[in-house]
């Protein structure tokens, strides 16, 4: 295969199908170029180097501006994050971008959510690429789907289960909208005997310190900072304490369950989005959810305390 003209290559494949895999496959293939992967997660890069080591050099793009090292071939890891984060807080990320692909042979874009605005703005892209194509495994999708989705009845309702669950070591994710939400939650648990890991936006990199300290936690309680990128324990079950109105983001948290295929459940406040759901079914495990909770040991109730 001859690195001649400037090629963009968009590949998009579900959360959790191989793509760091890929990566590494791809640099064995090519051992001899020159070769650089952008990560906009600094938690994920951190992982990435760790593993690699030498073989790979990954960087954000940030850090890509203390050297501004060229390669031939040139991979963007969870390219959405340039749209959502690139045109808001995050202006570096385009001008990186756009400076380290003018030397790139071949340009990949690595993502599992791109949506048609995303699409419109990379096929302007055309006029810097001699060639531009997109191998689609499949977008927006998940890869392992969970077995249980509950669309609950109202947050008071997930938070009555979350404070319910047992101390069995079967790691639950809760996402939270905003930070202080994580710490109120954290605290309440804790209060309950269970025992928590939480992050917000910043510590991302400190997530595997604290993980390592405590592998299993009952709760790993976070914003979406924990949706992309950084390497969890088995999830179990995953809670949502508000409404997902963005499909990527959506999909990208809900994919933090069931990475290695096994089973795991959602609860969330809304219908998910492109998977089968019976209105009927969800009434059913909503009463029985409900009931358990209601006679449940750790609430210390009566069943006839409705």
């Amino acid at each position: 295969m001859a690195l001649k003209s400037q090629e963009l290559i968009i590949l998009t494949s579900p959360p959790a199908s191989g793509k760091t895999y890929w990566i590494y496959s791809l640099r064995q293939t090519f051992r001899t170029t020159t070769f650089l992967v952008v990560s906009p997660l600094r938690a994920l890069a951190d992982e990435c180097r760790h593993k690699w080591g030498d073989l790979i050099v990954v960087v954000t793009p940030e850090e890509w501006f203390l050297k501004k090292m060229s390669a031939e071939i040139v991979i963007f890891d969870e390219f959405h994050l340039f749209f959502y984060w690139g045109d808001s807080f995050r202006p570096l990320m385009w001008e990186m971008f756009y400076s380290v692909t003018q030397d790139a042979k071949f340009t990949f874009l690595l993502t599992a959510t791109l949506n048609e605005m995303m699409r419109d703005e990379i096929s302007n892209f055309s006029t810097q690429f001699d060639s531009l194509y997109w191998v689609n495994i499949a977008n927006q999708k998940l890869m392992y789907k969970p077995f249980r989705y509950i669309k609950a009845p109202s947050k008071k309702w997930i938070q009555d289960q979350y404070e319910s669950e047992n101390k069995n070591k079967n790691v639950k994710l809760i996402f939270c909208q905003y930070r202080e939400e994580v710490f109120t939650i954290e605290k309440k648990l804790t209060s309950l005997g269970f025992t928590c890991v939480s992050c917000v936006g910043g510590e991302s990199k400190f997530m595997a310190k604290k993980l390592r300290e405590c592998p299993a936690p009952d709760f790993i309680i976070s914003t979406t900072v924990l949706s992309h990128g950084v390497n969890l324990p088995m999830i179990k079950k995953i809670y949502f304490t508000y409404k997902i109105e963005n499909i990527d983001f959506w999909i990208q948290m809900v994919a933090r369950g069931g990475r290695r295929g096994d089973q795991y459940q959602v609860i969330s406040l809304e219908r998910p989005f492109g998977l089968k759901w019976n209105y009927f079914r969800n009434l059913i495990d909503v009463t029985h959810l409900t009931l358990r909770h209601k006679v449940s040991l750790h609430n210390l109730l009566s069943p006839f305390q409705f």
